[in-house]
């Protein structure tokens, strides 16, 4: 899978309630170039999701990547892999300095932060200075992930599958709770070929891919890295 698709597989979730800094008809847009059609201006929306936007930059940028939508930036954003090892907190902590709605955070991360999504989500906050996140919408936000249990109305191009996973939440800390159940959607033509057992990402209750065995045991560890994060600084400023 191409860098390209990846972004717009992972963005497409709150591009279709116009979240991030996207447009209107970014949903529709990202939903044709995801099952096969030519979106000629593809890049150029992905750019406008401008809190991803950042992180790519900075993660090509420290490990030497030229093309900041290349495949390995865009996973390790996403789900994490070997490159945020690359990426030196104190650029990190410029980058939140400059470019985000909370720059004092950078006076206060801690050095094992790591520029991945679920950092983004617990700890950096939304772009939108309108936008004030839940604890509910956190959990939608980060990527999560669930072992397939049921997959229901498989004759629909949109479906719900059953998964078990771990939710997000917060007591006097941030952590992950025991497995439960929920339901969770499924396009069809997006990922075409799962099967109960299997383990899959989802954004925003939308089911995005199959993980690898890999995939998921970054996700997971750098999902930790950030609620390791998230409850430092918690635990600083109270």
């Amino acid at each position: 899978m191409s860098g390209l698709k990846v972004a717009a597989l992972y963005s497409f979730p709150p591009g279709r309630f116009g979240l991030c800094g996207m447009g209107e008809k970014a949903g529709d847009e990202l939903f044709h170039f995801l099952i096969g059609e030519k979106v000629p201006k593809i890049r150029k929306i992905l750019e406008s999701f401008e809190g991803a936007l950042f992180y790519y930059k900075l993660i090509a940028k420290e490990n030497k990547i030229s093309d900041y939508f290349d495949e390995r930036v865009i996973r390790a954003y996403w789900i994490g892999n070997e490159l945020l090892e690359k990426v030196k907190v104190s650029k990190l902590k410029e980058m939140i300095k400059k470019d985000f709605k909370k720059p004092n955070l950078a006076k206060i991360l801690p050095d094992f932060s790591k520029p991945h999504h679920s950092f983004h989500v617990l700890v950096a906050g939304p772009m939108r200075k309108d936008l004030e996140m839940t604890e509910g919408m956190k959990d939608l936000c980060k990527i999560s992930w669930g072992k397939i249990l049921k997959i229901e109305d498989c004759r629909l191009q949109i479906a719900n599958l059953e998964v078990e996973y771990q939710p997000l939440l917060k007591e006097k800390e941030w952590f992950l709770g025991k497995p439960i159940k929920r339901k969770i959607f499924w396009y069809k033509r997006i990922l075409p070929k799962i099967k109960v057992g299997d383990t899959v990402s989802f954004h925003w209750d939308l089911a995005l891919e199959k993980l690898s065995k890999k995939d998921l045991k970054n996700l997971e560890k750098y999902t930790e890295f950030s609620i390791k994060s998230a409850n430092f600084i918690l635990n600083s400023t109270n």
